[in-house]
């Protein structure tokens, strides 16, 4: 057990020790409510969870550990006590977990008795920087949920190191587990909002973009055509609307198999979305068919860019691909987005009935 000396000289290399007398159960557990309640980052709820567990026990200073099953490793994500504020992370070590680890986490966490994954232990160093390694006992406690089936799962480590050995040991870790199951159920519910929050994000990219080619879908499309034609119709500008069609794309489908046809949509939209103007919008409106939609009156330019890029992309394919496209414009086309969209349809019906490959306006198609 180390002298008041040690323990001093223990202090200036950067460690704080803990006052011998813990805190009152009843604070650190107000404490406790209090950061799990109050939300923010998973970091600083770690943080003041670590600083929490010392408070309860004495301990000199504490780590809290996230498990990444995946890679088997132990990353820190929580400290107190080790003199260098927010920043004492940055010092610590990842650990490696595992059989043949230096500790054995996940093969003890999944023992059937709870208590045989508490115990102080002086012989151990694992878990606390160089700094802090000069104490007299260290308490390791994974962080494990349970489900209604018993079912555990083990979140990460809680690693405590005390300048004297805890004249009640047994008491000590009780109050390290209580603290170590609220920073297991933090963390799991923060992975669990984090899983959300990526599954809510898939959600949305599904509805809103085609699954084949990984542009916008027909849906998000007309949303965005009944926004842009309600902001033009406010400033008095332009717009233009494009809808294209790949030439004999059933042909192909019917000749050399859904694959290749699943190709050459997917290097036509490509090119579409290579060849437009930021402001610009573009689409899978429907089987073979694309649209764009372009604020202004460049509209037949940037088409005509799209059918030389869609040239090049599927260049390589046996059959010989063209687009046909129909273009037409807000306002003499139409004034509603349906009137633009029949408008654009009937210009592009003209330009597949002269033999495709070609761009056809609407005015000059007599929709106007």
């Amino acid at each position: 057990m180390p002298s008041t000396a040690r323990a001093a000289d223990h202090a200036t290399n950067g460690v704080v020790i803990v006052p011998d007398r813990p805190t009152d159960p009843a604070a650190v557990l107000a404490a406790c409510a209090h950061l799990l309640a109050r939300g923010g980052t998973l970091e600083a709820r770690l943080d003041g969870l670590a600083e929490q567990a010392r408070r309860l026990t004495g301990a000199a200073s504490a780590v809290l550990y996230l498990l990444d099953g995946d890679q088997g490793l132990l990353l820190p994500a929580g400290a107190a006590g080790l003199g260098q504020g927010s920043g004492a992370r940055d010092g610590l070590d990842v650990l490696a977990v595992g059989e043949g680890a230096p500790l054995d986490l996940v093969g003890r966490a999944v023992r059937a008795r709870r208590s045989e994954l508490l115990a102080v232990t002086p012989d151990m160093t694992v878990g606390l920087p160089a700094s802090a390694r000069e104490v007299a006992a260290i308490a390791h406690v994974p962080l494990v949920t349970e489900d209604e089936q018993g079912s555990q799962e083990v979140e990460g480590l809680l690693a405590a190191g005390f300048a004297a050995e805890p004249a009640q040991a047994e008491r000590a870790l009780a109050g390290l587990q209580a603290i170590a199951d609220l920073a297991a159920f933090a963390i799991r519910q923060a992975r669990h909002e984090q899983a959300l929050s990526e599954r809510s994000d898939w959600f949305d990219r599904m509805a809103n973009t085609d699954p084949l080619t990984g542009i916008a879908n027909r849906r998000t499309f007309e949303r965005i055509l009944e926004l842009e034609l309600a902001r033009a119709g406010r400033q008095g500008t332009p717009v233009s609307l494009a809808i294209f069609d790949i030439d004999g794309l059933a042909r192909i489908d019917r000749e050399q198999g859904a694959d290749v046809a699943d190709e050459v949509l997917r290097r036509v939209a490509a090119a579409l979305a290579d060849s437009v103007r930021l402001v610009d919008t573009v689409a899978r409106y429907g089987g073979d068919e694309f649209t764009l939609l372009a604020p202004g009156t460049a509209g037949v330019a940037v088409a005509q860019r799209v059918l030389d890029a869609a040239a090049q992309a599927v260049a390589g394919e046996a059959a010989r691909v063209t687009l046909s496209v129909g273009v037409a414009r807000f306002p003499e086309d139409g004034a509603t987005a349906g009137e633009l969209l029949e408008a654009a349809d009937t210009a592009l019906h003209a330009a597949k009935t002269q033999g495709g490959g070609r761009i056809s306006e609407a005015s000059a198609a007599g929709t106007a």
